[in-house]
């Protein structure tokens, strides 16, 4: 007989199934990502109806049998509503769960990267900068995470420490002077850079806690979008809604 497990997280997506069911993709703290179908949910009335939403932090109680994992109950924990006070909002809060399951896997240590949407969706309630740079810098973070993090330590090719000046998008990092002689990346700002080091090295509490000049701040989007881009060839639905807003 199958046993109930209790897994802790947000629900990244929510998706039709049949008449009456839906089918979640949840972010947890023990299994990672996981499939659940919740049988009945989409009946107004039904007990999970209210708790089979997008982006809600629950505890969920699962049976897994051969072929699936279905939901039994759920307990939520919070609702984010912040995430869907505006469209911008909603946009945004999409895009980062969209990204958060492309790059998740199920039965792996996922904490981080569940981590990461938590600290991106409470630095989007603060508002204390703007969701363009949050974007970028929730980019170049999950990159970290998911082993394709941008080397801006020392140089991709050569390994020197000192006068990284350019950067190689498609080597993945910064060039030495010696290097860059070459003919190769595209200039970058010590300012730039400096950001780019301090997102890869501070703990996700700080990572949101600083603000940026609006010419540094439009290099460094940049910067990251080029690198995203070329490192992540997946189109995400989300991202087309944040190119009108």
């Amino acid at each position: 007989m199958s046993e109930q497990t209790k897994v802790t997280g947000i629900i990244l997506s929510v998706y039709p199934v049949g008449e009456n069911d839906r089918r979640l993709t949840i972010l947890t703290k023990e299994r990672g990502k996981l499939q659940v179908f919740a049988r009945g949910s989409r009946r107004p009335k039904h007990p999970l109806f209210g708790v089979t939403q997008p982006l809600i932090y629950c505890e969920f109680m699962v049976t897994d049998t051969r072929n699936y994992t279905y939901l039994n109950s759920a307990e939520c924990k919070d609702y984010f509503h912040f995430l869907k006070d505006n469209l911008e909002d909603i946009y945004y809060s999409s895009y980062f769960a969209e990204v958060a399951e492309y790059f998740t896997m199920e039965g792996q240590d996922e904490r981080n990267i569940l981590n990461l949407l938590f600290v991106t969706f409470l630095a989007m309630k603060k508002k204390l900068i703007p969701l363009s740079l949050i974007r970028r810098i929730y980019e170049l973070k999950i990159l970290q995470f998911a082993g394709f993090g941008l080397q801006c330590f020392q140089c991709v090719h050569c390994g020197n420490d000192e006068n990284l000046l350019r950067i190689s998008f498609e080597d993945g990092g910064m060039l030495c002077s010696t290097c860059a002689a070459k003919g190769q990346g595209r200039e970058v700002s010590s300012s730039v850079l400096y950001v780019l080091q301090y997102v890869s090295s501070v703990p996700l509490n700080q990572l949101y806690s600083f603000g940026l000049k609006e010419t540094i701040e439009k290099e460094f989007e940049w910067v990251v979008n080029r690198y995203f881009t070329i490192h992540v060839e997946h189109k995400f639905k989300a991202a087309e809604m944040l190119a009108i807003v």
